[in-house]
């Protein structure tokens, strides 16, 4: 690819890193999972500009701009990790003191020190062997060793921030009806993306040194434009949901869960629980009665806690009866509910809505939501069954 398109590229993925920085920061609070999420924007931004200022020669014009951030992977592992533990509501969870998990970083940026600070022409100098070195080029081993240390530093982090964001995704179906479970799988999903990344830089990265398979360039520029990909996506997904947090309810309920993760029977998880079973077989009509007159199900920002409350109940308890009792979770509960409310609605032959507006009326936040929910239940999409009530009539 030209160097100056793909420099072209660079700025204008630089652009939208830098406007997604910039409103995720704008639109949350500080103690929001959103802000953390935004320096990883910045992180990626600069390196995107560096990489747009490089290959379209305009490093000439600012070269005391670049080489200011030696090791940034040093800085996204940790700011995801924190992402995940603030969108479970854990902010203090991590084991380390949070400066320390930064040390790393610190120390290459104080290794790099003299580098950083030199004056604009030795650095453009130095840019200019960077471009000019364009063939294979076999690094020192300690550099070599020194790379592969940064990438296990990033991908204990990545598989870390899995591990949380999995357990979030589990606990969002037990606690609430909206979009948590899509938005935190899709979340794991995007952080296990990042780290197959990972893996193929560093097969890329095996290849070029050891077989003189491409470039080193060609390596960084594969691994920058994917990771960028990867990361915007991560900063759209997350506008969608600037505030998203666990609440410190939540939270108590979500560390039980972690502690039954490994007890996958519901009757080895609730052994020790008091509640008789003629108690959770009364509970379970009470939650069938109260859905079905009160409607709750059609706020589709009903909680778990929500639910409890109306009831009277603790969450914990009322959580176990759904599990136990009705052989379901919440999320699948509640969506039951919404799904037959829609089918009433569609069936309705005085009403003449779009599938949009059934779902919203349904207590569903949003179509893409509603069509899942709506497949897993049924069998079928709605729009199919929308199109047969309309045939038959």
């Amino acid at each position: 690819m030209n160097q100056t398109l793909l420099g072209v590229i660079y700025l204008i993925a630089f652009s939208h890193a830098a406007m997604l920085a910039f409103v995720l920061w704008r639109r949350t609070q500080a103690s929001e999972p959103g802000r953390v999420l935004s320096l990883v924007m910045m992180v990626v931004a600069y390196k995107l500009f560096e990489a747009g200022m490089l290959y379209t020669g305009l490093y000439h014009a600012v070269p005391h701009l670049l080489d200011l951030l030696p090791g940034e992977v040093l800085l996204i592992g940790p700011l995801i990790y924190f992402y995940a533990l603030q969108c479970g509501g854990n902010q203090t969870q991590a084991r380390l003191p949070r400066w320390l998990h930064f040390s790393p970083a610190m120390a290459l940026w104080l290794y790099q020190l003299p580098g950083i600070f030199r004056n604009a022409e030795a650095k453009v100098a130095m840019w200019d062997g960077v471009l000019d070195s364009s063939g294979t080029v076999s690094l020192p081993w300690m550099i070599v060793g020194l790379l592969f240390l940064i990438k296990i530093h990033l991908a204990s982090y990545l598989w870390a921030s899995w591990c949380e964001l999995k357990t979030l995704r589990q606990a969002a179906q037990q606690l609430r009806a909206d979009a948590t479970p899509i938005f935190t799988t899709q979340l794991a999903m995007l952080v296990m993306t990042f780290l197959g990344l990972e893996v193929l830089w560093v097969v890329l990265f095996c290849a070029q040194q050891f077989f003189a398979v491409g470039t080193l360039a060609m390596v960084s520029d594969i691994w920058l434009l994917l990771l960028s990909l990867v990361l915007l996506t991560l900063g759209y997904i997350a506008l969608q949901h600037p505030h998203f947090v666990f609440t410190r309810e939540e939270r108590v309920l979500l560390q039980s869960q972690k502690q039954q993760s490994n007890q996958s029977d519901s009757n080895i998880k609730y052994f020790h629980s008091s509640l008789s079973e003629t108690a959770a077989n009364e509970i379970a009509k009470q939650i069938e009665n109260c859905l079905g007159e009160h409607k709750l199900y059609l706020n589709d920002k009903l909680t778990l806690s929500d639910l409890a409350a109306v009831l009277e109940l603790r969450s914990h308890i009322l959580s176990q009866v759904i599990n136990q009792q009705m052989h379901s979770n919440f999320y699948k509960l509640i969506n039951g509910y919404r799904v037959q409310h829609a089918i009433g609605l569609i069936e309705d032959k005085k009403l003449s809505w779009s599938l949009e507006r059934i779902a919203l009326e349904s207590g569903f936040s949003n179509r893409v939501t509603f069509s899942k929910a709506f497949k897993e239940i049924t069998g079928g999409t709605a729009s199919d069954y929308k199109k047969q009530v309309r045939e038959a009539s």
